[in-house]
């Protein structure tokens, strides 16, 4: 019998994870539950791979450290606020525009093609947790930069804590339905986003650290993720809801959508 590699059976652990919060959501027709998916898929494939490697170095080990913290942090924050809110009015429309035919669309457009953009934003957890383990050689250049990439994840991991923080903060005061601009609103519209975005390109430095070379397409990962975040599923479909909400031209007229300058930040900051 043919023995599959650790690759093919991380993959094939994604679909059926996902396969099978779909088949819970047919009923209903209700796909939120993805947004929470999304972040413990990663918490998945890194223990996936790390339980069933033979062995493993010091990198593994905190790769699957840091995706674990990030991963289970997002999670409990998105299904904390989604449990009561209902749909997600981004799903609402997609929903309203299959009609009948959203059960199977549901399985295609959200769960399966999120499936596979996770399998490549998490191409830095398979070169860092690898089937067949490699000794590190550490050197004073490869700690100094490790601890660069580590203080990157604790920045990005940071910047999303606090923006949600805030968020949850000002929506428990106001309620639904209010614009929150201030705070680190004021610094980037999305600012939990810029934190996520970070984050991976610092965990894919890592992988850069310790792999080399041979390691660099795993940038293709953050890449995704960032033009993602900042054209596709991030700010682009966050707005279309808070387009009629007061001060929002304004709120876009004067702060960054997702990379902030910090320069003009500090500036401003000091001038106020």
């Amino acid at each position: 019998m043919m023995e599959l590699s650790l690759n093919t059976v991380t993959i094939l652990v994604i679909f059926a994870y996902l396969t099978l919060a779909w088949l819970k959501t047919v009923s209903s027709g209700n796909v939120t539950v993805m947004d929470v998916l999304w972040s413990m898929g990663f918490v998945l494939i890194a223990w996936t791979r790390f339980l069933l490697v033979d062995s493993y170095n010091l990198a593994a080990i905190l790769c699957l450290i840091c995706v674990s913290i990030w991963g289970l942090r997002l999670g409990v924050v998105l299904h904390q606020r989604t449990k009561n809110r209902g749909e997600d009015p981004r799903y609402v429309r997609m929903r309203e525009t299959a009609g009948k035919n959203w059960w199977w669309i549901s399985f295609l457009q959200v769960f399966m093609l999120q499936g596979i953009l996770l399998l490549i934003v998490a191409l830095p957890i398979f070169a860092l947790i690898p089937e067949n383990s490699i000794t590190i050689e550490w050197t004073p250049i490869s700690i100094l930069l490790s601890s660069l990439c580590l203080a990157g994840f604790v920045l990005g991991l940071l910047l999303e804590h606090k923006a949600d923080m805030e968020l949850k903060k000002y929506r428990e005061k106001h309620g639904p339905g209010n614009l929150k601009t201030d705070g680190m609103f004021s610094v980037t519209r999305h600012p939990n986003h810029l934190g996520e975005a970070i984050l991976w390109w610092s965990i894919s430095g890592f992988a850069i650290v310790v792999g080399g070379v041979e390691a660099l397409p795993v940038l293709i990962g953050p890449l995704i993720l960032t033009l993602l975040l900042r054209y596709v599923s991030g700010v682009k479909m966050s707005e279309v809801d808070l387009q009629q909400r007061e001060g929002f031209q304004e709120w876009v007229a004067t702060t960054p959508a997702l990379f902030a300058n910090p320069i003009k930040t500090l500036l401003r900051k000091n001038s106020d």
